[in-house]
């Protein structure tokens, strides 16, 4: 069994198959190279491609199969007889949208390349006698019986010195009949020649050239982003000073008018006359639209205060415990999504407060000892760019 990086039974050839087929292709100096070599690097900075679980497993037999390409996902191999491969299978991605192949991980299909059934593409000829072709085995959409994998043969040429088949392309464009996701990944590149007990079009399956993608798994690793340099904690936690990163005027970036949504690391922000927890700390902000763009922490955030007066946006943490001054208020500012929480603890023994329903309206909030016990939890139920409105969930 051959080991190495997962991606070298493509790169360097390094597979030992089962059966009769070996791994020629290769991306090294003296081999040849097959155009899916280029074609499924486009489909995988697209988003197509193989999702490996092996990737994130660590336990040792885990650990060998990942550096062991023959034992992953979607290779290809010729098994029973000349003509028949069979398809180790997993989940993939295409045109967004996850999908089994094979059966998914633990299962596999046995494709006999012998009838019309898996070839949604182009009209196969059964080879004669000196003649030999390629054979395309990808991934589409359309689950069929073979689960989502589907062939394509190329014309034949005569079997001679410097000669190599031509590589079929009509998959490139239509994956399968008139599916609506046109969008396909090779997995492997099959080199046919001619045999009179090769089923119905004559071939034995010679080489399988691998050709997978394989697609970049959990986790997902942040940058910090800042306004400043490396290491300054800086926060960027509103979506205009994102879009003004690096600088504004000209290079202003567009995501604020935009229909986009984005997810970013930078840290906690502290609103004067209060102390936050998360200042200068790691943050997790995403951004969206509800009525107005908004931007919000993914996690809940913590503040104290002793002011009376605090002016909260859906940036700002959205837990305040305060222990107030004087009688306080409490008001919001700008958009807020709906469904946005606000809590607030008052821990004050005598003075109250309110909170800002809309512009209009409040809500009165206890001193710790008021059968509230100076609590009160409000949602936003109605988004809006300048005046949302809030509901109390309960008095408790």
């Amino acid at each position: 069994m051959a080991t190495g990086n997962t991606l070298s039974g493509h790169t360097k050839g390094n597979m030992s198959l089962s059966g009769s087929a070996t791994a020629e292709d290769k991306l090294i100096d003296g081999s040849h190279i097959l155009s899916p070599s280029i074609t499924n690097a486009y489909e995988g900075i697209h988003g197509n491609g193989i999702l490996l679980l092996e990737d994130t497993a660590s336990s040792t037999s885990s650990t060998t199969a990942r550096n062991s390409p023959e034992n992953l996902p979607g290779v290809v191999e010729q098994q029973t007889n000349t003509y028949t491969v069979r398809i180790t299978g997993g989940y993939c991605v295409l045109d967004g949208l996850l999908f089994a192949f094979a059966g998914g991980t633990g299962s596999h299909v046995d494709l006999a390349m012998n009838a019309t059934t898996y070839h949604p593409s182009g009209t196969p000829t059964a080879l004669t006698a000196g003649k030999e072709a390629l054979i395309v085995v990808y991934v589409c959409s359309d689950g069929g019986a073979a689960g989502n994998v589907y062939w394509e043969m190329g014309s034949a040429v005569t079997t001679g010195a410097n000669v190599y088949p031509v590589t079929p392309n009509a998959f490139l464009n239509q994956g399968s009949g008139s599916l609506s996701v046109k969008q396909t990944f090779v997995l492997a590149v099959l080199r046919v020649v001619y045999s009179g007990s090769g089923g119905t079009y004559k071939i034995s399956v010679t080489e399988s050239n691998d050709k997978r993608v394989f697609l970049k798994p959990s986790p997902i690793y942040f940058t910090p982003t800042t306004t400043g340099a490396v290491a300054n904690t800086t926060p960027v936690d509103l979506h205009t000073e994102l879009d003004a990163l690096h600088g504004g005027g000209s290079q202003t970036g567009d995501l604020t008018a935009s229909p986009m949504g984005a997810l970013w690391q930078s840290y906690g922000s502290q609103i004067g006359s209060t102390v936050a927890g998360d200042s200068a700390k790691d943050v997790l902000y995403y951004t969206g639209t509800h009525a107005a763009r908004f931007t919000r922490s993914v996690f809940d955030r913590v503040l104290t205060s002793t002011a009376t007066s605090i002016d909260i946006t859906s940036a700002d943490a959205n837990i305040l415990v305060l222990t107030p001054g004087g009688t306080f208020a409490v008001t919001t500012s700008g958009p807020f999504p709906a469904g946005y929480v606000i809590e607030i603890q008052n821990l004050h023994g005598t003075n109250t407060g309110t909170f800002a329903l809309t512009n209009g309206t409040t809500a009165t909030i206890g001193d710790s000892g008021d059968t509230d016990n100076g609590y009160a939890r409000f949602v936003c139920i109605t988004s809006h760019a300048s005046d949302p409105t809030f509901v109390r969930l309960g008095i408790f």
